[in-house]
């Protein structure tokens, strides 16, 4: 019942005729007054969306600085490895280097010690010691073994001056990175106090228009509407892709009149998932951490939880708890980053409040796969999952399937 409807409710039953001049002035009165409470109401709702909405900007930010800082620490990893390997490198070809250098030192010390000094390497190289065979197949040995050595110690000095400079161009890289993950980091940062900002306005906007509970409804009422699209679109597209495999697989098999041998993606495309069965604790939760909310439970009101919320660390890894196939990956009011997995035969499991995807819309994913990680995002205090299962669009109790 609206407000304006009950205070000329409360008229009619005190007894105030409609027609008196006075009673009617009061009526105008409290209709403007309604007009503008209506008004107000109004104005809140629309700080509220707004916020909403550069709620949602906030914390998609977040969840793509995330990506990048996860992408610079396997590039950091990727390099450092390389790095090692480089060093190890330089090491051995000084070690084979110094080992060279020895040899030669070796080999000239043997011919010293042998008499052949300077003078007698001159008459070794003169036209009377080359007429003799014996002499001659000495020098030709010695000269072979000595330029091999010096070819060896060339190539060597090469192959080190090679390392080094690739050293300090991975040293340059390192740099880099470390350069760009700092500016994500204090990017990560401003975002998140910005986000801080965010939520305590919309929390004072919420109590200021005392709708909260409005607000809880709307949330779950946005997200029945979300998967009902995203499953349509999820049809329409699994109906596209089949029809192109089949189409190619027609036209390879024509031309090479061989059966057609489908990528692992076709595979997953034409293999038919059978949903998640019979409750029987089969599956494990798809993250770790103590149970704060559980199904059925009141969440205010006449309103109750739909899913359980595991309190978790912030970062934790959040698994699909079967395979399936993401239908949705997104930013929802109230659910924050969320993610929905079609398992097939009508069940589905859905994973939000995450601070980061690590999944997209039509992408297979197997049981205990990574797909995001926990967070606060939709609005939450403290990091924690939003864990539920539907099956054919009603909600059930997850902890039926999950121990």
């Amino acid at each position: 019942m609206t407000l304006s409807l009950s205070l000329v409710l409360a008229f009619v039953l005190l007894g105030y005729p409609e027609s008196s001049h006075a009673n009617q002035q009061d009526l105008s009165k409290i209709q403007q007054q309604i007009k503008q409470q209506q008004q107000q109401l109004s104005q809140q709702r629309q700080e509220q969306n707004r916020l909403q909405q550069e709620l949602k900007k906030q914390e998609n930010s977040i969840n793509n600085v995330l990506g990048e800082l996860r992408k610079t620490e396997q590039d950091l990893g990727s390099l450092r490895q390389n790095i090692r390997e480089t060093d190890r490198q330089i090491a051995r070809l000084e070690k084979q280097l110094a080992a060279q250098k020895q040899k030669l030192a070796e080999q000239l010390d043997s011919a010293y010690r042998a008499g052949l000094n300077p003078s007698v390497i001159e008459k070794m190289l003169s036209e009377k010691a080359q007429e003799s065979d014996r002499m001659y197949a000495y020098y030709q040995q010695f000269n072979r073994t000595r330029s091999e050595l010096i070819e060896s110690i060339k190539q060597t000095q090469i192959s080190l001056e090679n390392q080094k400079a690739e050293a300090q161009q991975q040293q340059k890289q390192q740099q880099a990175i470390l350069n760009k993950q700092k500016q994500s980091q204090s990017s990560l940062q401003k975002t998140q106090n910005e986000r801080k900002s965010t939520l305590n306005k919309l929390d004072r906007s919420i109590k200021q228009g005392e709708n909260r509970l409005d607000v809880l409804k709307e949330n779950e009422n946005s997200l029945k509407r979300s998967i009902a699209q995203a499953e349509q679109r999820a049809k329409q597209r699994e109906q596209q892709e089949l029809a192109a495999y089949q189409k190619k697989k027609a036209e390879q098999e024509k031309k090479s009149d061989k059966p057609y041998q489908p990528t692992e993606t076709e595979k997953q495309l034409t293999r038919k998932t059978s949903g998640l069965g019979a409750g029987k604790k089969q599956y494990a939760l798809p993250t770790s951490g103590s149970i704060a909310n559980r199904f059925g439970s009141v969440q205010m009101g006449e309103l109750r939880w739909k899913g359980i919320v595991i309190n978790s660390n912030n970062g934790a890894a959040v698994q699909a708890i079967a395979d399936g196939r993401v239908i949705l990956a997104d930013w929802l009011q109230g659910y924050g980053l969320m993610v929905v997995v079609d398992h097939g035969a009508g069940d589905m499991s859905l994973y939000g409040y995450n601070q980061r995807l690590s999944v997209q819309n039509g992408q297979f994913v197997k049981r205990g796969q990574k797909i995001a990680e926990v967070g606060s995002s939709g609005g939450q205090g403290k990091s924690s999952l939003y864990f539920e299962i539907r099956r054919k669009g009603t909600p059930v109790n997850p902890l039926n399937w999950v121990k």
